[in-house]
């Protein structure tokens, strides 16, 4: 899926609806079916042409025209403005250089900031910021100054029919050709709207009531406050109001000369507020309209050609939900009631004859299956299509069970949950977050108990979640409920409290649920929701950075108590966890050539990347002790370039580009017991079945523990870089990285091993003999590219583990979604895709041809025996 977010403005030809929106990215809409044809970042001279800086080429790229010219200074890597001259050149804007590609390029340098360009009657025209003034600059063969006008700094400029406007807190100016009108500033103040075709604007006069008036003030008409104004491109005839009334969504036309109004009334079920309207085609009446929680639908007369939901381009959290199979969870409600019961049969009456029913229903759903298929048998036009609808709902279920088939929800930064079908992505669910401005921030979400929570009785929920919302501006944080059940959210508590830092589920006794969310602010306040005084007797260790103060607590009985402080005189880049991708119960041995090495895995340690000018150093630190237990450099970085920092069990990754090398480079760092075990059996012995495990202490000398490190080449260039996972963390865990060429690229571990060797290993060496021998760049694989060779806009990714141990869920979002299943080790629990089948049934006609010659021959040696004892 392809996203276009919030338009700012648009252009419209035949098929195409070209675009530019509120992320400054511009492309390619299909009129007919709303998909984003293309989309870039690219600086547009308008929507047709368009430049880019290649920062290595030192060279700037001009398209559609399709050729190149070399800068004529340094450059940026971001190019500010583009604009066609009157002579069909392009003049670029970076910065305060301007310089223009005709066959006598001219270059000048500015000493003030440029604020705009733009076009005042079609002539190219820049605004100056300068101390208290904005000057007006015409491009021609050569720039020259028109005029100089009062300002303040901060103002803003927009464009307005064929001139531009310019507006501070004091001065406002329609800004004309070589001179300037001024504009009363109480005018400009009041407007929402700038109609700039018809040059008029939209006042607010009240609450209820706005105006269209002209620059001079003149009202030229009056309408309701909840109307949106489109004006007519074309032709400037008319005014369309447009405005959202429950699920009604009204058109109002007004022809400017006659003052005649005409209306029309479509059905939309959208109570959100439009915050634009677009005129796409007078002749057929089409409308394009977005809203505010970003839904975006194109209207022709009074039917709906398409709907997308845009807000989907802000995503703060993504979460998932398995379905639940009704045929399955029948045929285990007397199970679940003998766990409930304590396997009391006393309680179990009514669940047993349920069951009895149930197992009736379904001999009667497999004797009317037998019927049918014997019709299919004999009705053979038929049968293929029966055929595939039952597969399909075999396949569905299926998938369901495994957890193959999951709903995915979004949370956006427009306040709206969008639940989907993963396989099939159907818009299950759509709710809007009341209640909420754009100053409070989401800081968690957390699965809970719906017994657990005040004030909610409903019973038929199984897990609901708990959404955290803060304000640092008012000091509130809001606490809302949300019921996928039955598609609710329902606001539950609020609390005037400061900067909420931690906030984590809790299990009071052996409850299998979470029934707490644990919370704690920057004053070190701790308190529950719900309001439960059972949370105590469990240490916690937390710790966060306090301006480069880096703390660690104790929270125990609800007091958090400070044990230890470091000071870090770097710039703190990002902090991680290797509980955040690992889990509890990893596999901490490895067999390598007839010896056994212990991998260290210890969740209370957590790394810290730090940065100082080109350097990039590595720590990592017990947060029970705050002992700093490893540190390295390295240098050369470019810290304008993506870094990234993963924790995994007793691995840490670190991804940066290296200045020298000219590429990104992948710092693997590995911690290890320095016990090597050559007995498999001694391994078990010593660690899995002894009562005192091997167990690290941090505070005796650091001899027990060996860090290996090692730099690897990676070509292709990383974005952002995380861990696969499977549910019980059995198989092999691979490396995902977003290329910079916004690919996705699952890289097996083993090829970034710290233990590739480099010289021949000695007999005590913790370096592999089964891993090849060690080499700097990486090799790419490009079958391993789960994206193809199709390039996308990618951010992040999610990742959600399904029942089957080698396949996981991976959802990767930014302007572009794209999901899919990943199987990282199939030989786990699936069939290799070069199974034999064959074999496997020539096996099985030979196993059971041999057990019938085995019973035979069994038989006849007891009739021997029976005749021999006569």
């Amino acid at each position: 899926m392809r996203l276009f977010g919030q338009l700012s403005s648009i252009y419209v030809s035949e098929e195409i609806i070209f675009y530019h929106n509120t992320f400054n990215q511009n492309g390619k809409i299909l009129k007919a079916t709303g998909q984003v044809q293309s989309r870039n970042t690219y600086t547009m001279c308008d929507f047709f042409n368009y430049v880019k800086y290649d920062s290595i080429q030192k060279v700037i790229q001009l398209f559609n025209n399709g050729f190149s010219i070399l800068a004529q200074t340094e450059l940026n890597d971001k190019i500010d403005y583009c604009l066609i001259g009157l002579n069909g050149e392009f003049i670029i804007i970076t910065g305060k250089i301007i310089f223009s590609t005709i066959n006598e390029r001219f270059q000048k340098i500015l000493e003030s900031q440029i604020i705009y360009a733009g076009y005042i009657y079609e002539i190219p025209t820049i605004i100056v910021q300068k101390t208290n003034r904005i000057c007006v600059y015409s491009i021609l063969n050569e720039i020259q100054e028109d005029y100089c006008l009062k300002s303040l700094k901060g103002g803003k400029v927009i464009e307005f029919g064929k001139t531009l406007i310019y507006y501070d807190n004091q001065f406002a100016y329609n800004l004309k050709d070589k001179n300037a009108r001024e504009i009363n500033i109480e005018l400009i103040r009041k407007t929402s709207q700038f109609l700039g075709f018809s040059q008029t604007l939209v006042i607010r006069t009240s609450k209820k009531n706005k105006q269209i008036v002209d620059l001079k003030g003149q009202v030229e008409y009056e309408f309701h406050s909840s109307s949106y104004v489109v004006e007519n491109l074309e032709t400037q005839k008319y005014y369309f109001f447009v405005k959202q009334e429950q699920n009604q969504l009204i058109i109002e036309s007004l022809d400017r000369e006659t003052q005649q109004l005409t209306i029309q009334i479509i059905q939309i079920s959208n109570n959100s507020i439009i915050i634009s309207v677009f005129l796409i085609d007078l002749s057929k009446r089409q409308f394009l309209i977005q809203y505010q929680d970003l839904q975006t639908i194109l209207l022709e007369n009074k039917s709906i050609l398409w709907s997308t939901e845009q807000s989907l381009i802000s995503i703060e959290n993504v979460f998932y939900q398995q379905y639940v199979n009704e045929k399955q969870t029948i045929k285990n409600s007397y199970y679940e009631s003998l766990k409930k019961n304590n396997q009391n049969p006393f309680f179990l009456l009514q669940n047993a004859m349920l069951r009895i029913l149930n197992e009736i229903k379904d001999f009667k759903q497999i004797m009317i299956q037998i019927i049918d298929d014997i019709r299919d048998y004999f009705n053979l036009e038929d049968n293929y299509i029966k055929k595939m609808e039952r597969y399909q709902i075999e396949k569905n279920i299926m998938q369901q069970s495994y957890g193959l088939k999951q709903k995915v929800c979004f949370l956006t930064t427009y306040k709206t949950l969008l639940c989907y079908d993963s396989i099939e992505l159907q818009l299950l669910q759509k709710a809007q977050i009341n209640n909420l401005d754009q100053s409070f921030k989401l800081v968690a979400i957390h699965k809970i108990d719906p017994k657990f929570v005040q004030n909610y009785n409903n019973q038929e929920a199984s897990q609901v979640h708990i959404l955290l919302y803060y304000s640092d501006q008012k000091k509130k944080l809001l606490i809302f409920l949300l019921d996928l059940s039955h598609g609710m959210i329902q606001q539950m508590a609020q609390k005037i409290s400061k900067k909420i830092l931690w906030t984590f589920p809790y299990k009071i006794g052996s409850s299998q649920y979470n029934n707490l969310i644990v919370l704690i602010d920057e004053d070190e306040n701790v308190f529950t929701y719900p309001k439960n005084d059972q949370f105590r007797n469990k240490e916690i260790i937390l710790y966060r950075n306090d301006n480069g103060i880096l703390k660690g607590y104790k929270l125990i009985d609800k007091n958090l108590v400070n044990i230890w402080s470091i000071y870090i005189k770097e710039k703190i880049q990002m902090i991680r966890s290797s509980y955040e991708f690992g889990q509890e119960n990893g596999k901490i041995a490895i067999w390598d050539d007839r010896k056994v090495i212990y991998k260290l895995i210890d969740h209370s340690n957590f790394a810290i990347l730090t940065s100082d000018e080109d350097s990039l150093k590595l720590y990592i630190l017990n947060a029970k002790t705050g002992k700093v237990i490893f540190q390295s450099v390295q240098n050369e970085a470019d810290l304008e370039q993506p870094i990234n920092l993963v924790f995994d069990e007793h691995q840490v990754f670190v991804t940066y580009y290296n200045q020298a090398q000219m590429m990104f480079e992948i710092w693997t760092t590995e911690i290890y017991h320095s016990r090597i075990e050559f007995s498999f059996i001694n391994m078990l012995e010593d660690y899995y079945f002894s009562l005192n495990p091997i167990i690290t202490n941090y505070y005796q000398a650091e001899s027990e523990i060996v860090f290996l490190q090692q730099i690897y080449g990676y070509p292709l260039g990383i974005k952002h870089l995380g861990i696969s996972k499977s549910k019980k963390s059995l198989t092999k865990k691979n490396l995902l990285i977003i290329t910079t060429f916004g690919q996705l690229h699952s890289l097996d571990r083993n090829i970034v091993s710290a233990r590739r060797r480099i010289s021949p290993i000695i007999e005590q060496s913790l370096q592999s003999t089964d891993l090849s021998p060690y080499q700097y760049e990486i090799p790419i694989n490009f079958f391993n590219i789960l994206t193809g060779s199709e390039q996308y806009d990618f951010q992040r990714f999610s990742l959600e583990v399904t029942k089957l141990e080698s396949s996981t869920l991976l959802l990767l979002y930014g302007p572009d979604i794209y999901f899919t299943i990943i199987q990282v080790d199939k030989s786990y629990d699936m069939l290799q895709e070069d199974f034999n089948y064959d074999l496997l049934i020539i096996t099985v006609m030979i196993a059971i041809l041999a057990t019938q010659v085995l019973h035979k021959l069994l038989k006849f040696s007891q009739y021997r025996r029976q005749f021999q004892g006569i």
